[in-house]
């Protein structure tokens, strides 16, 4: 089977994740998430300890902090160096060298713009429909899911930016974008599989 490399970006909040873990199943590939940031932070020796204890109780403002900690990681001043884009860009290089898989977030379509065997994906959806998907995954009220939302998604697109130069929902670049508040994660992964079978004769 030919190689390839399927791409994930997403506004947060769209459960995307979902849709990136179902497509890698459906194909028999390896699925890359949070991975790619801990290969990444161990090649340019930055230290991505855990941000948050599952078991101790948390006030509202801390548990919106953490999570913001959590889904934003590109903000850690770490991550704005030169060595750390660096090394990650070189993870992602080094698995699409030698493995087919899904890739989620990470910069990955940016990293692999040279390369002629990827699919580029982004999921997006109209903010109240973000939002409550986020209120209702995280048990959180409306007005916090709004404001998590908003901050997350301004440190991932700043962090985009950053590395590639570019806006985080730009169309160039991407090869299919879904509206997910159209379709279902299962809708989702058959529009891409489907997209995948033509892409890569898979």
């Amino acid at each position: 089977m030919k190689r390839f490399v399927i791409t994930i970006g997403r506004e947060f909040g769209c459960n995307a994740k979902e849709v990136g873990r179902r497509l890698a199943a459906k194909l028999g590939v390896k699925f890359y998430d949070k991975e790619l940031a801990s290969m990444a932070a161990t090649l340019a020796r930055i230290d991505e300890s855990s941000v948050s204890n599952p078991d101790r109780k948390e006030s509202e403002a801390e548990r919106l902090r953490h999570y913001i900690e959590e889904f934003g990681y590109g903000a850690s001043a770490a991550f704005y160096s030169q060595q750390a884009v660096e090394a990650q860009a070189f993870v992602i290089r080094r698995i699409a060298n030698t493995e087919s898989c899904v890739m989620f977030g990470r910069c990955a379509d940016y990293f692999l713009s040279e390369f002629d065997f990827t699919l580029n994906v982004f999921l997006y959806a109209p903010e109240e429909a973000r939002i409550a998907h986020v209120s209702s995954t995280y048990n959180l009220e409306a007005l916090d899911a709004r404001k998590l939302l908003k901050k997350i998604d301004r440190k991932r697109h700043d962090y985009y930016k950053f590395v590639t130069g570019k806006n985080r929902g730009d169309r160039h670049g991407r090869n299919l974008m879904i509206d997910m508040n159209m379709f279902s994660v299962d809708d989702a992964v058959e529009l891409i599989y489907e997209a995948a079978k033509k892409r890569f004769i898979i």
